[in-house]
């Protein structure tokens, strides 16, 4: 069965805007003594309501853009239909996973779902990162995030975030793929992160010195502690695995170091030894 379908069977508007009730969060219909139960969930342009009918609380999917329904068939992660029998053992009961979502009118396909994929890569609370020590101050040190560890690089599909056709220094419609970075560098800016002394590590707050934990041009794994304050996100170190991954000796001149012990790096090759706060190796 289609999407056209589906909508016709659920009587679900196809021309929806911001606020207007789409469907509940599940159906149920009978077809050949067979109980098919359909689970409808969030796609993008839709999200979850609490709603009040005749004295009892339900479920629904409202829209929160203005466009077109759009009903995705979702398969089980078994590869075939999710297939239950009642205990009277009577009747058979599948359940299908229908995605909802609303596409606007002056929207691709390709456009909506690279849109979809920039939004799921961006930062959120408690997401580990991966972002450079731009600069450093007695309080602070300023990063710029590069990536965001456990997530999937999007495709650009040959569209780019800043609109088919134009090639952006850092990503757009010339490469492949893109992540936060080349994303951030369509639109003149990356995304900025602070570590403050006092997120630095776990004990001995009041003794932190972050001329001795980072230096710029360091590579940092982070965990991003909250929003900020609307400019920068806010990032912490404070765990084992948590602190400075890559960086080099005398701001770069020098080779690459590696982590001696949480608070030590050394060069191989010149032996030289710097303080930084390190992340534990894997």
């Amino acid at each position: 069965m289609t999407a056209p379908n589906y909508l016709e069977e659920f009587n679900i508007p196809q021309v929806v805007f911001p606020g207007y009730l789409i469907c509940p969060d599940y159906d149920v219909k009978q077809k050949n003594e067979i109980e098919l139960v359909y689970k409808f969930v969030c796609g993008r342009g839709a999200q979850m309501m609490n709603y009040n009918y005749e004295g009892k609380d339900i479920k629904a999917l409202s829209a929160t853009l203005l466009g077109n329904v759009k009903l995705e068939e979702l398969k089980p992660s078994n590869g075939g239909e999710n297939k239950e029998i009642p205990d009277d053992k009577s009747q058979q009961r599948i359940t299908k996973i229908l995605k909802v979502s609303v596409q606007q009118h002056n929207q691709t396909e390709e456009e909506t779902n690279v849109k979809e994929d920039f939004t799921d890569n961006l930062p959120k609370e408690g997401d580990i990162v991966l972002g450079r020590v731009t600069r450093i101050s007695l309080q602070r040190a300023n990063l710029e995030i590069l990536a965001v560890e456990n997530h999937t690089v999007p495709t650009d599909s040959g569209v780019g975030s800043n609109g088919s056709g134009v090639v952006a220094p850092g990503g757009g419609s010339g490469a492949t793929t893109f992540s936060v970075s080349h994303v951030s560098s369509d639109l003149g800016e990356t995304f900025r992160g602070i570590i403050r002394s006092q997120d630095v590590r776990a004990t001995e707050r009041d003794t932190v010195k972050m001329i001795e934990s980072f230096k710029p041009g360091d590579i940092v794994r982070a965990q991003v502690l909250s929003l900020g304050d609307g400019t920068n996100y806010y990032l912490s170190t404070a765990k084992n695995e948590l602190g400075v991954v890559f960086a080099r000796a005398s701001n770069g001149a020098a080779g690459l170091m590696y982590a001696l012990d949480w608070q030590t790096m050394a060069c191989p090759s010149t032996g030289a030894t710097e303080k930084r706060k390190c992340a534990k190796p894997f």
